[in-house]
């Protein structure tokens, strides 16, 4: 039989030390900061009201095209232009022309909702260690306690990395509002264009509030588990096996 591994005094103090750290931010976690957060996020949720969809509409104006001296020239836009046809609208802007700004109702909010995101990924990271810590070693038989605490894992796991594809989205808001702006200006006569932006922008903020939502609700969901099973999560194997059947 193999000799077990054994670490240097200092060494397993520090390891020792790590275990009790985690343990007990990870039970604050559990018994204080989820019940907090799932309040003071439902809060939050009633705040963004679907009756303010209209209010968050900010669609940038076309600017106009610069006047130059002299004729119109004969093309325009994509292609060539008959004569007495009304110009197509600038393909580039002036460079002194002013920047178009962003919705600032939607970025106020996304940069409200960003680190409430990333404080749920690194809050169940540090429980996810935790109940991993907690996993005895492998053993036949009387391993009920086990699944439960593995069953935690992926469920704090999933929470994480669902938590991550939050945060990709924004940039995906972002770039898609650049592209119909800049069709926008591009061709300031298609009103289609305008309304593809606010519509963006309404589909935005019913996003934002869902993912407030999902962050309020993986909190209850999350305290509500782990409260119920927190005996088979930190003792998962019964000193007497036959009181499990």
């Amino acid at each position: 039989m193999a000799a077990p591994l054994k670490l240097e005094r200092d060494v397993q103090g520090k390891v020792d030390s790590f275990r009790a750290r985690i343990a007990r931010e990870a039970e604050d976690l559990v018994s204080t900061f989820f019940p907090q957060k799932l309040s003071e996020l439902d809060s939050r949720v009633q705040e963004l009201r679907l009756q303010d969809l209209g209010r968050i509409r900010s669609v940038p104006a076309a600017p106009a095209a610069p006047a130059t001296p002299g004729p119109a020239p004969d093309t325009a836009g994509d292609g060539p232009r008959r004569g007495g046809d009304p110009p197509l609208g600038p393909a580039l802007l002036p460079a002194e022309a002013a920047p178009l700004a962003s919705n600032q109702h939607l970025v106020a909010l996304i940069e409200r909702v960003k680190p409430e995101i990333e404080l749920l990924r690194e809050k169940c990271n540090t429980v996810r260690m935790w109940v991993q810590l907690l996993i005895p070693r492998v053993e036949d038989g009387n391993n009920f306690g086990v699944s439960i605490q593995e069953d935690t894992v992926d469920q704090l796991w999933t929470v994480e990395s669902t938590a991550a594809s939050y945060l990709r989205r924004f940039s995906t808001y972002y770039n898609t509002r650049a592209k119909l702006v800049s069709k926008m200006v591009k061709y300031p006569q298609v009103e289609d264009y305008r309304r593809t932006v606010a519509e963006v922008d309404e589909n935005e903020y019913l996003s934002v509030r869902q993912i407030l939502l999902h962050l309020r609700n993986q909190y209850a969901t999350l305290h509500d588990v782990i409260v119920k099973n927190i005996d088979k999560i930190k003792t998962p194997r019964s000193a007497h096996a036959e009181e499990l059947y």
